[in-house]
């Protein structure tokens, strides 16, 4: 899996792994977040879209289940 960095803002990077349907998130506070049963579309869009942090929260966050991995 392949992870885009982020080098300023909400995100510090994300990653998609297509067979697990997982993407994993770091944010700017340094949690690392995985959302299970995301679709690609999903994850397509948050890459594309203008407003990132609007996208995540309106259409993933709440949507799919997911779990903090603490360090």
């Amino acid at each position: 899996m392949e992870f885009t960095e982020f080098p300023q803002g909400y995100f510090r990077s994300i990653g998609y792994d297509e067979l697990e349907k997982q993407l994993h998130v770091r944010l700017e506070d340094e949690r690392y977040l995985i959302f299970y049963e995301v679709d690609q579309i999903d994850y397509v869009g948050l890459m594309s879209s203008n407003d990132m942090q609007a996208f995540f929260h309106g259409r993933i966050e709440d949507r799919y289940p997911a779990r903090t991995i603490t360090n």
